[in-house]
């Protein structure tokens, strides 16, 4: 299942009006845009509202909704060029490890069109192991690394999204990043970057260099009261906030605290 459809209608739309999100998206050169939180998520200001508000359709108030807007976008964009995406999770282990990031995104980018084919620098590689005698085993972190450049060099222009790059295992985090970076440099084709983080030291000091866009409380006003008059209704709808038998003016009181208690991201 997509993060997409947990996403309310019409949350991160923002994004797509910000001035750094159009010049990384219109350059003609590589670049990475960080979308970092200033501060904590919205659901986790809702902590005591927990029973009552859970939805069946989440906010998508964070940086990961508001990435997943991006994405959608892409997907549906049928600009020729390379297009892979990966949402890090610390809660699982293959969603924190450096090694099966890069390599979902290498699959994503090894296949055709079509789906039903691999690139040429993939099917290289398993044709040497069989020259070789070798069995056909998953990448090393090395081959990984250097077909993620083949790959992009291929396409006229490759577009990468990774969300969360915060939830990266910190102590291989470095390796991540370091693949990153070496991928806009080396590559001889146009390559864009999309990340979300939180501001951990590691992270911001690796990629200082490339340009950034920060949520600020403002930014996403819309989305927070969209989240927050959606759950209040949706509780009071199924019975979950006081049976169903909420006056006007007591919703409206409830919305209004956790609007302010939200503050922003």
């Amino acid at each position: 299942m997509r993060i997409s459809e947990n996403r309310l209608e019409g949350t991160g739309e923002w994004i797509l009006e910000k001035e750094k999100y159009r010049n990384w998206e219109s350059s003609s050169v590589s670049m990475l845009l960080l979308l970092r939180g200033t501060r904590k998520s919205l659901h986790a200001s809702f902590a005591a509202w927990a029973i009552v508000l859970t939805p069946i359709h989440l906010a998508g108030a964070g940086k990961t909704y508001i990435a997943s807007r991006v994405i959608d976008l892409f997907l549906s964009d049928r600009t020729p060029g390379g297009f892979a995406y990966f949402y890090c999770n610390r809660a699982e282990e293959n969603r924190r490890n450096p090694e099966e990031i890069v390599n979902a995104l290498v699959q994503q980018l090894a296949q055709t069109s079509g789906g039903n084919k691999l690139l040429k620098p993939v099917v290289d590689i398993y044709e040497g192991r069989q020259k070789e005698g070798q069995k056909a085993s998953r990448l090393g972190w090395t081959e990984s690394q250097k077909l993620l450049v083949q790959l992009t060099d291929i396409y006229p222009r490759t577009t990468i999204f990774i969300d969360a790059l915060d939830e990266v295992d910190p102590t291989m985090r470095f390796k991540l990043l370091n693949a990153l970076k070496d991928v806009v440099k080396r590559s001889t084709s146009v390559v864009k970057f999309f990340t979300t983080a939180r501001m951990d030291t590691d992270i911001l000091i690796n990629l200082e260099s490339f340009p950034r866009v920060e949520l600020q409380p403002d930014d996403n006003i819309s989305d927070i009261n969209r989240f927050v008059e959606n759950s209040i209704q949706s509780a009071i709808d199924d019975g979950r906030l006081l049976h169903g038998d909420v006056p006007i003016d007591l919703k409206l009181e409830i919305c209004d605290i956790l609007r302010y208690r939200s503050k922003g991201m």
